[in-house]
């Protein structure tokens, strides 16, 4: 893929609409913001024709005043104001709406920065912190630090250095916040459920049987189904198969796919079975839904 290409992808990745304020490092960086003009954006299934759609790239969202709205990997999250929140590459985002929100979205490829890798093995691929005043000043002035270098030409000999310089700083400062915030009070079922979620988000494209995930977690089937759902409201197998129907929404979505490579891609024996399966969770056919 040339650059023009990977620039483009890179654009139609955001999460939030692309604005005047957009800019963008090559093929490797977005950032946006809506700091100068609050933005309200209604949950909409499907916002602007994007959703859901799996991400390769991760999102640091600043959320300085106001609120924004997402459904990650089947998880609904609030991110309000003075809060930032971390969104890892590989994440389906099915849904985002704000309300007069002033936020920061920085998206980077990981192959290029490593910033924040602390958070990367995160159980649903999402993590938010509550700054303090303080915390959070030293974040914006980092991000217009960060769009600095990003525009001034005094910066185009080490551009990538610097960017990359400017990211590392943010992930010390939520670090330090992260640390204040930690705790090892997470209950034995707390753990199974993100112990569950972790493995059926590295797995859901090829098992969808409970006995696997069991066996995985080295518990009974009745015993992992009794704590998932007492914690989350929710069965196993709906969690599985929430997983699997996004990820065929957002294939369809990107327009990428056949419905028969959709079916090959998560193992369904063919196409007809991956069909009756979609219609069964989402009412209408693959064909008809895209």
């Amino acid at each position: 893929m040339d650059m023009e290409k990977q620039k483009i992808q890179l654009l139609n990745e955001s999460i939030l609409p692309v604005n005047e304020t957009t800019i963008t490092l090559g093929e490797k960086m977005l950032v946006t913001d809506t700091l100068a003009s609050p933005l309200t954006l209604p949950e909409a299934h499907g916002a602007w024709g994007r959703f859901p759609m799996k991400l390769s790239m991760s999102s640091l969202l600043i959320v300085e005043s106001g609120e924004v709205r997402l459904n990650v990997n089947c998880q609904d999250v609030i991110v309000g104001g003075g809060c930032c929140a971390f969104i890892s590459e590989s994440a389906i985002v099915e849904r985002v709406a704000m309300g007069n929100a002033r936020v920061v979205l920085i998206s980077f490829y990981r192959d290029h920065f490593h910033a924040m890798p602390s958070i990367q093995q995160n159980a649903l691929q999402v993590e938010d912190w509550k700054m303090g005043v303080g915390h959070m000043t030293m974040l914006i002035q980092a991000y217009h630090m960060l769009r600095t270098i990003l525009l001034d030409n005094a910066f185009a000999p080490n551009r990538e250095e610097s960017a990359a310089s400017c990211l590392n700083l943010m992930a010390s400062i939520i670090g330090q916040v992260d640390d204040s915030q930690s705790t090892d009070k997470a209950s034995r079922s707390d753990k199974i459920v993100a112990r569950f979620l972790q493995c059926v988000r590295e797995n859901y494209r090829e098992h969808r049987e409970l006995g696997f995930y069991a066996n995985e977690l080295q518990l009974t089937p009745k015993y992992m189904s009794h704590v998932v759902f007492e914690q989350t409201g929710r069965h196993p197998s709906k969690w599985i198969k929430d997983y699997v129907i996004l990820e065929a929404k957002s294939m369809l979505r990107s327009g990428r796919y056949t419905i028969q490579q959709i079916a090959e891609e998560l193992h369904f024996p063919n196409q007809s079975f991956f069909g009756k399966y979609f219609k069964e969770a989402v009412g209408v056919s693959p064909k008809k839904w895209k």
